[in-house]
């Protein structure tokens, strides 16, 4: 669990602005919100205003992710967890671990990335 003090927030604000996503991914209602919540207290307490931080602070986090870490999350552990499935029908026992390993899930976006530049190379020439 995060600790929403006003030292994670501004690090958080921080980051937000040092990469571009500030301005690029949140409203102004965001913005003020993230910039007056540490300087008006030290650790909010309210409920509803912990959940809105938490929302902030999600999109931002989504939105500094790299495009390898976005591309791992959305293509690499999904075919992973299908992979180890089959293979576990198979009757492949080691298996199961297939789906939560990080390497084995880079590796097959990877190799995704890559068919899918192939295939749009072969589309074009033919």
């Amino acid at each position: 669990m995060v600790k929403f003090d006003s030292a994670c927030l501004l690090r958080i604000r921080r980051a937000a602005l040092r990469r571009g996503v500030w301005y690029r991914v949140l409203d102004c209602t965001e913005r003020a919100i993230l910039s007056l919540v540490p300087r008006c207290m030290e650790k909010p307490r309210s409920a509803k205003l912990i959940d809105i931080l938490a929302r902030i602070i999600v999109k931002i986090e989504n939105a500094l992710k790299s495009p390898m870490a976005s591309l791992v999350s959305q293509v690499g552990r999904p075919l992973a967890r299908k992979l180890s499935q089959i293979a576990q029908k198979w009757g492949h026992k080691t298996a199961g671990e297939w789906a939560t390993d990080d390497r084995f899930s880079r590796y097959l976006a990877i190799v995704n990335l890559n068919n899918v530049r192939g295939r749009l190379r072969n589309e074009k020439t033919e």
